[in-house]
């Protein structure tokens, strides 16, 4: 089934603040606590924290965000 998002991109990244994050595989990631210079910081219930590049914003359908990285793949940007 094809997702169809509401914008194509974030172009205010004050309205994801707060807002649950997916991954390219459905698997829910936490949640945007800020943004800043070019990265997205993500918490996750799991006391994990993620700073991933904006780059990997896939879409904003106006409740939740999607990256473009599946769950295996964040690993990597886990920063706490």
């Amino acid at each position: 089934m094809q997702k169809t998002f509401s914008e194509p991109a974030v172009l205010n990244w004050d309205r994801v603040i707060h807002k649950n994050v997916r991954t390219k595989d459905g698997e829910p990631l936490g949640y945007i606590a800020s943004e800043y210079d070019g990265f997205i910081l993500i918490l996750s219930s799991g006391s994990k924290e993620y700073r991933l590049p904006k780059s990997h914003v896939e879409a904003f359908d106006g409740s939740q965000v999607f990256v473009d990285l599946e769950f295996g793949e964040v690993g990597r940007y886990i920063i706490g």
